[in-house]
């Protein structure tokens, strides 16, 4: 056979001439973020850039066909970077830092070190790097971040404010704030930041502020509220404005008493109930100075926590103060009250008790608001307006908002252009209906918790990125019409009403999953707990008989569905398919991968798996979109390795590691340093079965080592080292065994949702050394060398335990109980202890077989092959078959249609007709149909087919593995990833006379090219691609930056 040689064509072209720069520093990020971020309140942000090659020339060595002269361009040998307090300052080199010539490859996480930063404080900055020849380019286009309000003091005189007197089952506030800007002066920038909780949606004169959507984000609101730093400088006007905002509960405030009979919402469900806490009276006045008070009820209170006495006139003499003891009947707190209070004045309770083993679960908070806003003219002067009584509130026509349950909106009850200059804000005001808003002052409130900081979100916001057409609509029963997006998404239904419609109509929207038997939907999966929780769950909007049609979607909750059913239309009304759209709804985090193939099954569960991601990165990564909407650790960090290659998260899992350390006991008691099964905590505490779980928790130490090994992030594992070992010294004193039982850690969750049981005691001591191993790893890096050599050795005597009790010499395989042990060898099993590298040396292919063997074994309900991992267990068992050389055992596992496999999820079945969209919760189908923790084995498309990967080892990816593996009967495979430095692409092609490989790899990166070969002589390699190796069925090549082409001789399916 025959063979053309494909030259390699470079990514750049050569330099115009000599000294001039051979690339350019592109895209430049604050703190993983690649816009320009307001409202920062780190004060040391992490910096990062990429490279472009620059126009070369013709004759460059790098391009001269046949030279293997090493291009300059291909490596950062050196960078510079310089911050200003304006791009003027920054052109005059009047600066706040110039880091000057730092010889470093690195081009992410490099940290701001110039003078301390200002709230406020806006900072342009650029970059120039030096290549290995050491040209440098030229600097790169100025970029900027702004700082948010880094102290609490930098909100002033703001105050937390509600609609006084307002109770749970009234409709939800909105608020107004009307202004004047003075006509002679010009605005030279204005800021808002405002935190609603648990939501809010802020306008300015009747228009909203930016497509930011489910804001300011869900949090542990007894100890953070995030607030969002909005630019009003182009939406203001001179003369007469107006601030709008409207609050809704999101998942502050959840309780399943707040029903509305009047549109069916008799039964709400909801996965968990907010802490209703401490509300009553005093029975005695009180001084200036007294630290006790006596009151009816001490019910509900905790030490710890707060206690506000309120003797009226709006909030204006509120006092919030920490408890430190209860008695009978009466609290004792600090500092001394400032003020007297009478006897009757109302006192409530906020907070939990932080000095007990459950410090974070989630007290109701009803909504309220902090907002400050800053006007700077141009010649310097300021205006600043805050939240205080001087707002005006009304309750709004938002009827019913919950999180789970759904919202009822009444649009008799609206007044047009409330939020616009020059609107009625009095008590006479009309609604619609003619009604009377009553506008009030605004009440001055308590804060969430006298502990909860107010602070920046890092991650990036919630936005609506896409809208679906129904494909079909039915018409099960009279009255009911149901229509289909033809995928499950996460979002809202969005209402479209054409003509006019009878004011008082009620128009029901029910959101689903999957369908009933009579073609009505089927909410199920949505909802849990056979009705215990509530049975209601669905949108409704009330009609205010407008001419021309109205349009509605709810704003403060959100649903998974596939199908809207809409039921109360008014009789002759026949809808189309534009009555109801879908608007998705996902945090916007950029696409960092792509993965396409010639296999049609392949390509349909790669789309399942990246909608199943996308539905579940919303402001925190969920479990699923319905029932919970919370965030359990392992649900993201098990599929780590498929998330990240379809996201970049290098923002997004800083704002997680908060929310991971907020959920962190530090009480003074046994359970110091355990981390709760979910963060934000709601409901469950740190105890039992749902509270004191090894492989969940430990992402307290996984999620840093992940920000380092994907994005070179080294500050957040330096910034949270002592929590990392506050957790690690809790499972060390409370979970790990002892005597014979030392260092065995059992894991109550085990493998969570699998197919079969693998043993607690394995899943448990596994996570146990990988978190130790990484913690080891950490403290090497930040310093701790004593702490570094103690997990180490920690490390070693786990790995000793775990195959001292777990594996069978003798069987050569891993079991319950080693030795002694017949059962238990389940893949999980396995896996965990392939992929963690925990196999005694010599015996890494016989445990490979034994989970080849184990694979082909299970078949519960049909012939195999079959996964039978969960939670766990999945990401491990496709990566050591992978690594294992065992592609092919995948490729096989990905052609059943029997349960448990993927094939099964796609079965069309009466509720999904078509198949499932997402991937399941459950292997059964059973529960959510839109969860990540089945979709591990997204993974492998980009690293096993595509065959993108980091070099063992290797940090934030300045070291690439380009090695496809082309199974089964593909065709092709094309692939990309966004690393830190650059993208990064495999394409391959093959027929029945050869195997085409073109691969693009970003400067200042290297890479391991591994063509499918049985002879290098049958490989024809570009001219800069240097020889390594035969590995195997692989000629091994090394290339750096640039695009490549190689070809070798088609050895066959299955190569």
């Amino acid at each position: 056979m025959t063979f053309t040689l494909v030259l390699g064509q470079p990514l750049h072209p050569a330099p115009a001439a000599a000294g001039q720069p051979h690339v350019e520093v592109v895209d430049l990020r604050v703190d993983g973020r690649r816009d320009q971020p307001l409202g920062l309140d780190n004060p040391a942000p992490l910096l990062g850039w990429r490279m472009n090659p620059a126009r070369r020339s013709a004759g460059h060595p790098c391009h001269r066909p046949g030279s293997r002269a090493a291009c300059p361009a291909d490596a950062q040998t050196a960078y510079q970077i310089q911050v200003a307090a304006s791009e003027s300052d920054l052109g005059r080199g009047r600066l706040l830092w110039d880091s000057g010539k730092v010889r470093s490859a690195v081009q992410s996480g490099v940290r701001y070190a110039g003078r301390p930063l200002a709230s406020r404080q806006r900072v342009s900055w650029h970059v120039r790097v030096w290549d290995a020849g050491e040209q440098p380019s030229d600097w790169s286009r100025p970029s900027s971040w702004e700082m948010g309000l880094l102290q609490q003091s930098d909100w002033g005189q703001a105050r937390w404010i509600d609609h006084p007197g307002r109770t749970e089952t009234q409709p939800m506030p909105i608020f107004a704030r009307a202004f004047d800007l003075d006509r002679r002066r010009r605005v030279a920038s204005a800021r808002l930041y405002l935190s609603g909780v648990g939501l809010h949606l802020p306008t300015l004169n009747g228009r909203e502020l930016t497509g930011e959507v489910l804001a300011p984000g869900n949090s542990n609101y007894q100890l953070s509220s995030e607030y969002r730093t909005y630019d009003l400088t182009r939406a203001l006007r001179a003369g007469a404005n107006t601030l709008g905002v409207r609050l809704g509960n999101g998942p502050a405030y959840v309780r399943r008493s707040v029903t509305n009979p009047a549109v069916g919402r008799t039964s709400p469900y909801s996965w968990w109930q907010s802490q209703l806490k401490g509300s009553g009276t005093l029975t005695a006045a009180t001084a200036p100075g007294a630290t006790t008070v006596s009151l009816d009820s001490v019910t509900g209170y905790h030490v710890g926590g707060t206690v506000n006495i309120d003797t009226g006139d709006g909030g204006g003499n509120l006092e919030s103060r920490t408890i430190t003891a209860i008695g009978a009947s009466d609290i004792t707190f600090t500092p001394a009250l400032g003020r007297p209070h009478s006897a009757g004045a109302t006192v409530t309770g906020s907070g939990n008790n932080i000095a007990a083993s459950d410090p974070s679960a989630g007290a109701a908070v009803t909504p309220r608001l902090i907002a400050r806003m800053e006007i700077t003219y141009t010649d310097g002067s300021p205006d600043v307006i805050v939240s205080d009584r001087s707002w005006r509130t009304a309750l709004g026509p938002l009827v019913t908002d919950a999180w789970y349950s759904g919202s009822d909106h009444d649009a008799r009850r609206e007044q047009p252009g409330w939020d616009l200059p020059g609107a009625d804000l009095s008590p006479a005001a009309e609604r619609r209906d003619g009604t009377p808003m009553a506008w009030t002052d605004a009440g001055i409130a308590p804060p969430p918790n006298l502990a909860t900081r107010l602070v920046a979100r890092t991650a990036e916001p919630v936005k609506a990125v896409e809208t679906f057409t129904p494909v079909s609509l039915t018409n099960p029963a009279p009255g009911v019409w149901v229509f289909d997006f033809g995928q499950n998404i996460v979002g809202w239904p969005q209402l479209n009403l054409k003509g006019t419609v009878p004011a008082g109509t009620v128009i029901r929207m029910s959101p689903a999953e999957s369908l009933a038997p009579d073609g009505t939907v089927d909410q199920a999966s949505l909802m849990g707990g056979g009705g215990n929780r509530g049975r209601d769950l669905f949108n409704t909007y009330t009609t205010a008989g407008l001419r021309g049609g109205e349009s509605w979607h709810p704003d403060f909750n959100y649903f998974g569905m596939q199908w809207v059913q809409v039921t109360g239309l008014p009789e002759g009304y026949t809808p189309d398919e534009n009555l109801i759209k879908g608007i998705r709804l996902q945090a916007d985090t950029p696409v960092s991968g792509r993965v396409t193939t010639s296999d049609a099954r392949i390509n349909r569960i790669h789309k399942m798996s990246r909608y199943s991601f996308a539905s579940n990165i919303m402001s925190v990564f969920t479990d699923c979109p319905g029932r919970e909407k919370l965030s359990y650790p392992a649900d993201y960090t098990m599929p780590m390795g498929a998330i990240h290659r379809d996201h970049d998260l290098a923002a997004y899992l800083k704002t997680t590691m908060r929310h991971l350390v907020e959920g962190q006991s530090l009480a003074d008691t046994p359970m110091r340093g355990n981390v709760a099964l979910k963060t934000p905590v709601y409901d469950w505490g740190y105890s039992g079965r749902f509270g004191d779980e090894i492989n969940w928790g430990n992402a307290i130490i996984l999620v840093p080592a992940m920000l380092y090994e994907l994005y070179g992030d080294t500050k957040t594992m330096s910034r949270y080292y002592d929590r990392m070992v506050d957790f690690a010294d809790y499972i060390q004193r409370q979970k790990a065994g002892t005597g014979e039982n030392a260092h065995i850690v059992d894991a109550a969750l085990a493998d969570w949702v699998s197919a079969d049981q693998t043993s607690g005691r394995i899943t448990g001591t596994w996570g146990y050394y990988v978190m130790i191993t990484k913690l080891a790893m950490m403290a090497g890096l930040t310093g701790h060398t004593d702490d570094a050599t103690r997990y180490q050795a920690l490390a070693a005597d786990i790995k000793t335990a775990f195959n001292s009790h777990f594996y069978n010499q003798q069987l050569r395989r891993y079991t319950t109980g080693g030795n002694a042990g017949t059962t238990g060898a389940t893949q999980t099993a396995q896996a965990l202890a392939l992929d963690a590298g925990l196999v005694p040396d010599g015996e890494r292919q016989a445990v490979i077989d034994a989970l080849v063997e184990l694979v082909h074994a299970f078949h519960p309900n049909g012939e195999g092959p079959h996964f039978s991992g969960g939670t766990i267990g999945m990401a491990p068992t496709v990566r050591a078959l992978a690594d294992g050389g065992r592609d092919d055992v995948l490729w096989e596992l990905l052609q059943s249609d029997a349960q448990p496999s993927y094939g099964y999820f796609m079965a069309s079945t009466p509720a999904n007709p078509g198949g499932m969209t997402t991937i399941g919760e459950r292997w059964n189908r059973g529960d959510s149909k839109n969860h990540m923790i089945l979709a591990q084995i997204e993974e492998w498309f980009h690293t096993g087919l595509a065959g993108i990967r980091a070099a063992d080892g290797s940090i934030a990816y300045r070291e690439l593995v380009i090695q496809p593996k082309p199974v089964g009967d593909l065709a092709y495979v094309k692939g990309s990833y966004d690393t830190p430095q650059g993208t990064a692409r495999s394409e391959w092609t093959r027929n029945d006379r050869r195997f085409e490989l073109k691969v693009g790899i970003p400067a200042n990166t290297t890479a391991e090219v591994w063509v499918p070969a049985g002879d290098r002589r049958l490989v024809t390699a570009p001219h800069r691609a240097t020889f390594l190796r035969m590995d195997g069925e692989h000629a091994v090549y090394r290339v750096a930056s640039g695009s490549f082409t190689f070809v070798a001789a088609h050895t066959g399916p299955g190569t």
